[in-house]
Order: C-alpha cells, then sequence, then structure tokens
C-alpha cells in the first residue's frame, strides 16, 4: 500500500507542474488502448479519477475513449470491412435493424447500456451508413454517464490511506453506482420505447398486415395485361400474380426486385380489379429494410440531398405572429429557381399576411426506399413542430411534399400553391402568344384533379391551348425519376422519359414539379409552371436560367439567408443538427 501511494504521490505531483503534458501522455496511451482493443481501458479509467480527479479525469477519458472509439470505427470502415463482415455478421444485422430502426438514437442506447460489448459496437458501427462524426459526438453523450461513474469511482480509489478504507461507505456507494446504472438506464429506454411506439401508433396509419397485398393480387389478379402494358417494369417480369406467385418476398435474394418499381401507381390506375401492385413493392421495401438487407450505396446520391436538405445549412422556418399557415416550397425549386420561388412566397403573402416559410426536406426519398422509421421520425419531427406553433395549413409548391403531407401530416389542410394563386388570382394575367403545349401531371398528384383543373385554369387564363396527351390525370406516367429506379435500372427510368417525350410530340411541355421539369428537360422542350407565371417570355423562348448543381446549393442557402434579413418572424429556428430518432411527433392529430 505504502509503495502504491508513494508512487500516485509522484504522478500527482508531475501532474501539478506540468497538467497539460501530463494529460497529453495519458491521453496517448489511453487512445491506442480503445482503438485496438488492447487490454487495460477499465484500469486506465480508474487510474484517471485517482491521478486527475473526477471532473478532469471523467472530461479527458470521455474525449480519449470517444476519440478512439471513432478510430476503430474508421479502421473498421476502411481497412477492415472485409474481416468485420465475417467475424461480426450476426451483431452487424442485427445493428443495421437498429439503425434503420431508431437511427442515432439506437448508438446512443447501445452506448448507455452495453448490450453489445463496446469494441464490437466501434468496428459494426463502421459497416454502418452512420457518419463517423455522428459516431463521435453520440458516443461521447452516450458514454458520459458511465464514464462519470467510473471515473468517480477511481478518484475514490486513489483516496486509500489503508486496507480498511476499502469498506468505506463511499468507496462502496461509487461501486454500487457502476452496477445500478445500467439496470437505471435500461429502465428508463424500456418506458421511453413503450411510449413511442405507442405515440406512433396513435400518428402514422398502420401498416398494411404482411402479405395482405400479396395475397390479395394472387387471388384477385386475372391477368388482363393492362398494367403489363403501361409499365416497362412489368413488361420485364411479368403480371403481378406472376411476379408474387414466381417470388418468395420473405427471401432476401427475391426483395431487391422492388427497388425496379417506381411505384407511380399507374398499375393501380389502370387495374380493373382496383388492384394496386405498387403499395406491394413499397411493403417489399420497408421488409427488405427493416430486415437489415437494405444496400444503401447505390443511393448514396439522393440520400446525401436528402441529409442536406434537413440540415442546418438549409433549412429554416419563420413563422410570424398568429401564423396559421406556411408555404412549403420543396428542395427543388428553391435550389434550382429561387427568385421565382421568393416572387411566388411574395404574391402568396398578399393574400395570407401572416404567411410562415418552411425550407426543409419532406424525406419522401426515405420513405420510397422503405426507411419508414427514419421518415417517421424526421418527418414526424417537423410536422410535430408546426403543429405545437399552431400551424394548420401547408402550402406546397412540390408534387411530393404534398402527397407527403396529405397522407402522413394529419392535423394540416394540405393546398398546392397553384390551386391558391388560382383560385384567388394573385398573378397578373397575360395572354401570350404561344403555340399549343402539353401538360404533364406528376405521378404522386395522379388521384388530385383539383390541382390538374388548377394549373390548366393558369394556362388557359394565359391564352394557351392544351393539347391533352394519352397518358395524364389519373394515368398520368411517370417522368423517370420515381421510386429511384434509375440508380438501379436506369433502363426503365428512360423508357418512362421516352414514351413522355413520344408524347409531347414535339410540343413545349409544362410541368409543375421541379424534378419532373429537371428531367423531362434532357429528353424534350419543357418548363416549369412557375417559369411560365413569373417570366414567360424568357421560359417560351429558352431563355429562363435554371440552375443546376452544385450551383443548387449555393442557391439555397443565399434565399434561406434573404428570408432570414428580410423577414422578422415571431418563430425561427433551423432544424436539429442530427435529430435522435425518437418519437417526438405525437402532438399531430
Amino acid at each position: 500500500m505504502e509503495s502504491i501511494k508513494a508512487h500516485q504521490a509522484r504522478l500527482q505531483e508531475l501532474y501539478a507542474r506540468q497538467p497539460a503534458a501530463m494529460i497529453a501522455v495519458f491521453a496517448a496511451f489511453y487512445i491506442p488502448v480503445v482503438a485496438l482493443n488492447l487490454p487495460g481501458a477499465a484500469v486506465l479509467g480508474l487510474a484517471a479519477g485517482a491521478l486527475f480527479g473526477v471532473i478532469a479525469g471523467t472530461i479527458l477519458i470521455s474525449f480519449a475513449s470517444s476519440i478512439g472509439a471513432t478510430l476503430a470505427c474508421a479502421l473498421s470502415r476502411y481497412l477492415l470491412r472485409d474481416w468485420v463482415q465475417r467475424r461480426f455478421g450476426e451483431n452487424l444485422k442485427r445493428v443495421n435493424a437498429g439503425i434503420d430502426e431508431e437511427g442515432a438514437f439506437y448508438l446512443f442506447s447501445l452506448r448507455l447500456i452495453p448490450v453489445i460489448p463496446f469494441f464490437v459496437i466501434n468496428l459494426v458501427m463502421g459497416l454502418t451508413p452512420i457518419r463517423l462524426t455522428t459516431f463521435y459526438w453520440v458516443s461521447q453523450l452516450g458514454m458520459l454517464p458511465g464514464t462519470a461513474v467510473f471515473v468517480n469511482a477511481g478518484s475514490r480509489l486513489g483516496r486509500i490511506e489503508s486496507p480498511s478504507d476499502i469498506y468505506s461507505p463511499g468507496l462502496i456507494v461509487s461501486f454500487a453506482l457502476i452496477g445500478l446504472l445500467p439496470l437505471g438506464v435500461r429502465r428508463l429506454l424500456q418506458f421511453y420505447r413503450k411510449r413511442s411506439r405507442r405515440e406512433r401508433a396513435a400518428v402514422f396509419p398502420a401498416p398494411p398486415p404482411p402479405g395482405s397485398d400479396s395475397a390479395l393480387i394472387r387471388e384477385r389478379c386475372t391477368e388482363c395485361g393492362a398494367c403489363v402494358r403501361e409499365c416497362a417494369f412489368l413488361s420485364r417480369h411479368g403480371t403481378p400474380k406472376a411476379i408474387v406467385s414466381g417470388f418468395d418476398f420473405t427471401r432476401p435474394r427475391h426483395q431487391p426486385i422492388a427497388y425496379e418499381c417506381s411505384l407511380c401507381g399507374l398499375c393501380g390506375a389502370v387495374c380493373p380489379e382496383k388492384l394496386d401492385p405498387s403499395r406491394l413493392f413499397l411493403e417489399i421495401r420497408r421488409r427488405h429494410v427493416a430486415e437489415g438487407h437494405f444496400d444503401e450505396s447505390p443511393y448514396r446520391a439522393i440520400l446525401g440531398y436528402e441529409k442536406r436538405g434537413t440540415s442546418p445549412w438549409f433549412s429554416w422556418y419563420g413563422l410570424p405572429e398568429g401564423s396559421d399557415t406556411v408555404f412549403f416550397p420543396g428542395c427543388a425549386l428553391p435550389g434550382s429557381r429561387p427568385e421565382m420561388t421568393w416572387r411566388l412566397f411574395q404574391d402568396l403573402r398578399n393574400a395570407v399576411p401572416a404567411l410562415g416559410i418552411v425550407l426543409d426536406c419532406c424525406t419522401k426519398p426515405s420513405h420510397d426506399l422503405g426507411r419508414q422509421r427514419y421518415f417517421e421520425s424526421v418527418f414526424g419531427e417537423m410536422a410535430g413542430f408546426l403543429f405545437r406553433q399552431g400551424i394548420r395549413r401547408i402550402l406546397v409548391a412540390c408534387p411530393n411534399c404534398f402527397k407527403i403531407f396529405k397522407q402522413y401530416g394529419k392535423g394540416f389542410l394540405v393546398e398546392t400553391a397553384y390551386e391558391f394563386i388560382q383560385a384567388h388570382r394573385l398573378i397578373p394575367q397575360a395572354q401570350l402568344n404561344v403555340r399549343e403545349v402539353a401538360v404533364h401531371d406528376p405521378c404522386a398528384l395522379r388521384h388530385e384533379r383539383e390541382v390538374q383543373s388548377a394549373v390548366r385554369g393558369l394556362l388557359a387564363e394565359r391564352g394557351m391551348r392544351i393539347a391533352e396527351m394519352r397518358h395524364r390525370g389519373r394515368r398520368t406516367v411517370c417522368c423517370g425519376e420515381g421510386g429511384m429506379v434509375g440508380f438501379v435500372k436506369p433502363e426503365f427510368a428512360r423508357a418512362w422519359g421516352a414514351l413522355r417525350r413520344q408524347e409531347a410530340d414535339g410540343r413545349l411541355l409544362v410541368a409543375y414539379c421541379a424534378g419532373c421539369t429537371g428531367f423531362l428537360s434532357r429528353l424534350t422542350p419543357a418548363i416549369h409552371l412557375v417559369d411560365l407565371l413569373y417570366r414567360p417570355e424568357a421560359a417560351l423562348s429558352g431563355g429562363a436560367k435554371v440552375a443546376r448543381p452544385p450551383f443548387t446549393y449555393w442557391n439555397r442557402f443565399r434565399l434561406k439567408h434573404r428570408l432570414q434579413k428580410e423577414l422578422n418572424p415571431q418563430v425561427s429556428r433551423t432544424r436539429p443538427f442530427e435529430p435522435l430518432l425518437g418519437d417526438v411527433h405525437s402532438d399531430i392529430t
């Protein structure tokens, strides 16, 4: 005991003389121990408490352990991927399912309660899509309570002067906390998750029972071929009945076929039996994700685009006093046409003086890829915030946002900006001397006759003659971007675009979805409705400049700062950097 105390005293004297050097040397030893899973991390954690005290020791171990864990995660991701896959395959499947269900919150819970050993968490997380920055700060936050308790125990050990001090109440309580903390946290997490599931069930409609659409198609599909004649995907794979009979969608190797469907819903629109195979393929996607088989690598571009849309860089909420209505322009329109977005907002404000604005992403890409829990959490956080602020009406410019808000935004009245403009005559009419135009109805709005009529009304008021295409309204076709098919089956996406070009037959194509316009304009002359409303001469002459990536991000950033500068909202916010994926949307009713 005397030898140990003498050694401790010498080290504490060195720390008193050169604190920065001692901390640096300790961290230099501790970080590799954690990163390489070498023995001794627990002993070093106790030693930090004995040498540096509770506060300094906790801070040092918190940062050093988080840095070491992040280095281990990076090694796994970039150097040891194959070995980790073989060695920890079962753990990886479990962790993937947890990440898809709860996102960063799942990592947070693992750090609080080490159900899986810490070093295994570090390695397995390297094979998940979680960002290293997110891994670092969630790990540091989740490990902090345990770190504090452990360092405190070390501090108590450092005060022992004789063997009898081992039985001191302070030391006994300190070590008891090491065992009691996981039990208490486990109870809290169980309570939180149970409450979250109950609230989520009250907010989001329950998905159909597994296999229900499959059984219905197997029973009622007459294989008349109406849907097959309309769809490149079904033309390749056969009738819906043939697909459900020939594929076992409980098997992971058969599930990826669902990602070849554009989810546009045309099959359901033409089916005489009123079946909707697109629901089946969305259900299969969700199952594929839930079971931990989803490979997001082909979709990194679109998921990155979605992620940036919800980030503090590009998101902003500005709600004036007394506001119950917001304008939600979506992602693509502010990026490609920031000035048109601004003018559209100003015209809407003329009719609704207390109109707010929300720059954010509805996360439909995640929804369509089957990442349902992630979608519910991120969209629900946004919708819950708006509902708590008294917002009850959403004016949207993006058809996909319209569909998402209408399906999942309980408690909101959802309307397109184009319906509102047409009903309130907000933009002066101007007679345009133009040849016939064709109108592309986005598949997200195939069942929204009021929106389709409003768009055609705006065109007719400007003297335009509309030559209706064969596929329009309820039977419109996908532009080619639907369901993210282009990332795995680009030939199917090209087939949809080619059909639209053929039916347009050289006429100018007017669309009211920025995504559709961008995709179709590569194949045939196409303009967005807002271009026609606000800069008709330039739009009709082909001189309307439309931004392309990466300049779209700069435009969104500038529009956000213009709104922040010129508006004086009562409530404003940006999105949380990385929302922990619990249920934060229970206020939507």
